[in-house]
């Protein structure tokens, strides 16, 4: 039986890279994966972990880390991108002029790296640190066009 530190790595390890949009799913992938809990248990840990449920556009749900959900609603938050299939990004968020990326941790360089090569008409650059990248749009491309375009190129899971 894994113990409850495990499980709670995994469960964010799962929100983090994969489109939950309901406890149930979440429980049978958990299972899946050898882990033993009830639907109260995993109920008990989301609310320790403060993870979110967000009401998409589309009528569906999204669970989310509580840092992301505060960052889509927030004020200065107009988009964001669900990068679940996206190798290595955790978040893409944008304001009303520029773009974060955030990525899993060590990831950013290398991803920054790939965005500034690919030579984007929408990206002016990059700035990254070690799971951070501000994206700097060109003038005349809105930060939608940029998340939109920048989820193009990056490479899939």
């Amino acid at each position: 039986m894994k113990q409850k530190i495990d499980r709670i790595s995994a469960i964010r390890e799962i929100i983090q890279s994969r489109d939950i949009s309901s406890q149930q799913e979440l429980l049978e992938i958990l299972l899946e994966e050898g882990y033993k809990l009830t639907q109260a248990t995993l109920s008990r840990d989301l609310k320790q972990m403060q993870i979110v449920k967000m009401s998409l556009r589309d009528g569906g749900y999204l669970y989310v880390m509580p840092d992301v959900a505060a960052s889509m609603k927030s004020n200065l938050t107009n988009h964001f991108v669900s990068p679940h299939n996206i190798k290595g990004v955790v978040s893409v968020e944008c304001s009303t002029v520029l773009v974060v990326v955030r990525t899993k941790p060590g990831y950013a360089s290398s991803i920054a790296s790939d965005v500034d090569q690919s030579l984007l008409p929408e990206v002016m650059g990059t700035v990254a640190g070690d799971d951070t990248i501000l994206v700097i749009p060109r003038g005349g491309y809105t930060t939608n066009q940029v998340a939109e375009a920048l989820c193009n190129i990056l490479p899939r899971k």
